[in-house]
């Protein structure tokens, strides 16, 4: 029933946007969501994915349209919402790239930590040959950048026109990275989130809580209808603000010194209806644990990953 009431949260995209939900393949890591948006003569995307299966979706729809990508907006630089931008622009090559310049910190940092780690287990006869498709993927990526490095970097607050219609483009800094791009499509009453918004959980490795606390605020107080996130499937603003409290009770508990499993317990029962949405629980209470152990009850973490 937790599982039906959650499906039942989701709400449909119609024109001038084209929902291409990210998947999980087993033994794969995921791609995150992707959204097209249409205009008179051309067509934006919003994050392109991992794996060229994800990537070549969004080809195919501007192909049926007959409508060139002319811009790519990546939400933030997570491999699974910018590996796709080469193949795109490969296709497309006058696509404009707009994203955050964090992206350069995280090629010096997190991207390339562990870079001599995945070379050898790719050489590694022992490691399944499924594995190594997301390894290559990777390594292709962050060896030759040029494709995750904006030619239209966002540094704050700036439009893009689709036609009429405004695409209104917001920085989050510090927030689930050192910088997030979330769009605002005031036309469509539609806010396109990124990772701010995850399901089943918000996932804080690279995230600063106070920062990401403060932009969920910013969009809750917008007046839109729909928000789609960088996981799962596009919601109401109701959906939407109680996500936002759930996560404000379960980082604020988890910052301080509440036993760890009450922290948990507050995100399952806040957060319901976004857990029900992974089949199993189980998933969403071992990953909080860790991010409570290993990052948000880290100080010396917590202040890196919040520019401290």
């Amino acid at each position: 029933m937790a599982f039906i009431a959650a499906m039942a949260m989701a709400v449909a995209l119609a024109a001038p946007y084209t929902f291409i939900e990210g998947q999980l393949p087993k033994g794969a890591q995921p791609d995150g969501n992707s959204i097209l948006i249409e205009g008179p003569n051309e067509m934006l995307v919003i994050d392109t994915g991992r794996h060229p299966e994800h990537t070549d979706k969004i080809i195919a729809v501007a192909k049926a349209r007959n409508k060139p990508i002319t811009a790519i907006i990546n939400t933030h630089w997570h491999l699974d919402h910018s590996t796709g931008n080469a193949r795109i622009r490969a296709a497309y090559p006058g696509a404009k790239l707009y994203a955050s310049t964090a992206v350069e910190g995280a090629l010096k940092g997190f991207l390339a930590h562990g870079i001599d780690q995945v070379k050898a287990m790719v050489d590694d006869p022992a490691v399944p040959e499924s594995r190594k498709v997301d390894m290559r993927l990777y390594l292709d990526a962050i060896n030759d950048p040029a494709d995750l490095i904006p030619d239209q970097p966002v540094k704050g607050p700036m439009s893009i026109r689709l036609g009429e219609r405004e695409l209104r483009l917001h920085l989050a800094r510090y927030a689930a990275t050192e910088g997030d791009v979330w769009v605002e499509d005031p036309a469509g009453k539609t806010v396109f989130a990124g990772d701010l918004v995850v399901v089943p959980l918000p996932f804080f490795d690279t995230a600063c809580a106070e920062g990401w606390r403060q932009a969920l605020a910013e969009i809750d107080r917008l007046d839109f209808q729909t928000l789609v996130p960088g996981h799962g499937l596009p919601m109401d603003h109701a959906a939407f603000s109680s996500y936002r409290h759930a996560f404000d009770d379960f980082t604020v508990c988890a910052e301080g010194n509440e036993p760890m499993a009450s922290c948990i317990a507050t995100w399952m029962k806040e957060g319901a209806s976004f857990v029900a949405m992974h089949p199993d629980p189980k998933y969403t209470e071992v990953a909080l644990n860790y991010y409570i152990d290993q990052v948000l009850r880290v100080p010396a973490k917590r202040a890196a990953l919040c520019g401290k």
